[in-house]
C-alpha cells in the first residue's frame, strides 16, 4: 500500500484560449516526481457541472445528487490535498472555479490548498488572496507559499514554449514540501479525532 498523499491538482478555468492546462501539467508532473504526491489532474472544463446549483445537487443537503456532481465529488474526497491553478480575472478568480468549489462541503475540509496563479504584473496574487478568504469557510486552509507566473506571455520561445518554469522550480520544491508536511498533518489529525461538526 502506498503511503503517497492523494493530490489534486484543479485546473481553474474553463475559458478558450486559457492557459491553466500547461501549468497545471507541469506541477503535477513536479509533483509525481516530488515522491510524495499520487496525482489527479482534474480539468474543470471536462467535469460538466450543472450551472444551476440545486438543493439535491449538494452534498451537504437530502437527495442524490447529478452524476457529474457525484463524479467530482468522489475526487475531491478522495483527495488528501489539493492544488489550485487559476488565473486572476478582474482583481480574482474565475467564476466556474467558484461554482466549483461551492458545490462542495466536507470534499474540502480539513485538508490543505496550495494556490499556483498566473496573470499581469501581479501574477494573478489577488485571485490567491481571494481564495484564502474562502477556503476557511469550507474548513480548508490554504498554506502560505504560493507560485506565481506573472506576464507570462512575455515567456514563450521561438517554438511556442514556456520558458519560464526553469525559474519556478526551486520555489515549487518548497511548495509541495510545505503541502505535503500539511497534508500528512491533517490526514493524522483526522485519523485519531474527527474534525468537529
Amino acid at each position: 500500500m502506498s503511503d503517497k498523499l492523494k493530490l489534486a491538482v484543479i485546473i481553474g478555468s474553463t475559458r478558450e484560449g486559457r492557459w491553466g492546462p500547461i501549468p497545471s501539467k507541469w506541477i503535477a508532473e513536479t509533483a509525481a516526481q516530488h515522491g510524495g504526491f499520487e496525482v489527479d489532474l482534474i480539468d474543470l472544463l471536462d467535469t460538466e457541472l450543472p450551472q444551476h446549483v440545486t438543493e439535491l445537487d449538494l452534498w451537504s443537503r437530502p437527495g442524490e445528487p447529478g452524476a457529474a456532481v457525484a463524479g467530482l465529488g468522489e475526487r475531491l474526497h478522495r483527495a488528501d490535498a489539493f492544488v489550485i491553478v487559476t488565473p486572476e480575472y478582474n482583481h480574482s478568480y474565475p467564476a466556474p472555479l467558484k461554482h466549483a468549489i461551492d458545490y462542495y462541503m466536507a470534499e474540502w475540509a480539513a485538508k490543505p490548498v496550495g494556490l499556483i496563479t498566473y496573470g499581469g504584473g501581479a501574477g494573478g496574487q489577488r485571485a490567491a488572496e481571494h481564495l484564502r478568504q474562502v477556503f476557511p469557510e469550507l474548513r480548508a486552509t490554504t498554506i502560505r507559499h504560493t507560485l506565481m507566473f506573472s506576464m507570462y506571455w512575455e515567456k514563450f520561445d521561438e517554438n511556442g514554449q514556456f520558458t519560464g518554469f526553469g525559474d519556478a522550480e526551486p520555489h515549487a520544491k518548497g511548495f509541495l514540501d510545505e503541502l505535503e508536511w500539511w497534508g500528512r498533518a491533517l490526514v493524522n489529525a483526522r485519523k485519531q479525532v474527527p474534525l468537529p461538526a
